[in-house]
């Protein structure tokens, strides 16, 4: 099937760097992202098209540059990648990255491509020039659906956001225009999965039925809760690896992450964790559970617009952190043998004690399943509301579409 709009495509996109589509009657470039030039156009659209905007949070660009990099960021290890921008007279309109996650493949017995950091002006054509060159450029590893975004993995930043546009992201949540879920149903994408944000407000206090329960359980005894240990926060991130990787084996799309990846990952969360609000659970001598909450970053990055920390840019950040109102609950998990025993409810009380009392007004939980009823009831029971949706599409590639 030929998307409306694209009149002519390139059928050499495997070959070249520069690829030619007419939209609305005029050639429009499609670029295949391969100098240094390129890559920071790629890095910088999004700046441009969200100037100016009062939600959305541009992230450092150091941090884009480096999770862009296939000699800095461990995901490309295991991923083949692609990034393109949609240019015109010299206007960049759109990009986005397309990966094969051999990884991902491997683990779900599926031959699938991922897209990611996806950003385009409000013409459709132009999602549909980017999901061609997406298209033509994965025919070399036959795969039977493209989905997304997944910026660059199910373990990064993930989903389009589907409502609450006039709240902003919380830290490594994305944020879209409305019409991105628009462009991408126009082209027969559907619904994958749904993860969902829930927020909660220091002002509705700690919940009584929240603190009877962890009073009951742990007048049991056999766990105790402590906080993390920031002097030897490379001993503790040994500790935590195997509930990161075993408490979320079985949720939809879970993927482990070796350990390149994995210390990859501990060195971007110590530069923002507060250690107040980060906590570990033990049982019969071994960690069995963790919780790992941040301060919400956003609220400073928001004084960057640019993404830029020089020449002035470390300075605001240093000045607004300090100034930060909300956290958000990044990691909950319990080792599947002990949930029967309350610790997700007591490593809930710790951080809801901790948070207040530390001054934060506002915790949201997120990302949360949206079939992941456990979850979901715990929050609800706690007072905590849904807030923002987040969706995966996906879109089947057939043969014959895939070969024209």
């Amino acid at each position: 099937m030929q998307d409306k709009g694209i009149q002519a495509f390139s059928p050499s996109l495997l070959s070249c760097k520069l690829y030619i589509v007419i939209w609305k009657g005029e050639s429009v470039q499609v670029l295949k992202v391969s100098t240094p030039a390129h890559l920071r156009r790629f890095i910088d659209f999004p700046y441009r098209l969200y100037q100016g905007h009062p939600y959305c949070v541009p992230p450092l660009r150091l941090d884009m540059k480096t999770q862009l990099s296939p000699a800095r960021h461990p995901f490309y290890r295991h991923s083949s990648h692609a990034f393109f921008l949609v240019t015109y007279n010299g206007r960049d309109l759109g990009r986005m990255a397309i990966f094969h996650n051999r990884r991902h493949n491997e683990v779900y017995q599926v031959n699938v491509g991922m897209f990611g950091y996806l950003d385009m002006v409000d013409d459709v054509e132009v999602t549909s020039a980017l999901m061609e060159s997406a298209r033509s450029w994965l025919k070399q590893f036959g795969v039977t659906s493209i989905q997304g975004p997944y910026n660059p993995d199910i373990n990064g930043s993930i989903g389009i956001l589907m409502d609450a546009y006039e709240a902003p992201p919380m830290v490594l949540m994305p944020y879209n225009y409305p019409y991105y879920k628009e462009h991408l149903e126009n082209l027969d994408f559907s619904k994958l999965k749904d993860m969902s944000a829930y927020e909660m407000y220091a002002s509705k206090g700690i919940p009584q039925r929240l603190i009877d329960l962890v009073g009951k359980m742990e007048e049991r005894g056999g766990y105790t809760i402590r906080k993390v240990d920031m002097k030897r926060f490379w001993d503790e991130v040994e500790l935590v690896k195997e509930i990161y990787n075993q408490a979320w084996a079985e949720n939809w799309g879970a993927l482990w992450m070796d350990d390149e990846e994995y210390t990859h990952m501990a060195k971007d969360l110590k530069l923002l964790i507060d250690p107040d609000l980060v906590y570990l659970a033990e049982m019969e001598g071994k960690i069995v559970g963790v919780s790992i909450s941040l301060p919400n970053i956003n609220e400073a990055l928001a004084h960057l617009p640019n993404g830029r920390l020089f020449p002035l840019g470390l300075f605001r950040l240093l000045w607004y952190k300090r100034r930060i109102s909300s956290l958000r609950i990044l990691i909950l998990g319990v080792l599947q043998p002990y949930r029967r025993f309350g610790i997700d409810a007591a490593l809930y009380l710790r951080t809801f004690t901790n948070g207040i009392a530390k001054g934060y007004l506002t915790g949201e939980a997120s990302w949360i399943l949206e079939d992941n009823a456990s979850m979901i009831n715990a929050l609800l029971k706690m007072g905590a509301r849904k807030s923002k949706t987040y969706r995966i599409y996906s879109r089947s590639i057939t043969m014959s579409e895939s070969d024209s």
